[in-house]
């Protein structure tokens, strides 16, 4: 009974986290799940990088996520190719 209670409780959470994130595929990538992916992975093996050599002393910079019209555009090129 707890349990169901507890789902209840946060299906709205996680319908508002996928309403969101659905907003900034349609709003900042023109619809384009692909590239909304591609710019998540990149951002996410950046940090884990700094992390990693942050771990070892090392200062590196993080690195800016290329922009969404560079990764748009390399994803069409290659698909109409």
């Amino acid at each position: 009974m707890l349990d169901k209670r507890l789902e209840q409780e946060e299906a709205p959470r996680v319908d508002e986290r996928l309403a969101r994130v659905v907003r900034i595929i349609v709003e900042q990538y023109d619809g384009d799940v692909k590239a909304f992916v591609d710019s998540n992975r990149y951002r996410i093996e950046a940090n884990r990088k700094a992390e990693a050599a942050s771990d070892h002393g090392d200062e590196a910079p993080l690195r800016k996520c290329p922009s969404t019209t560079r990764i748009i555009g390399r994803i069409s090129s290659a698909r109409y190719s």
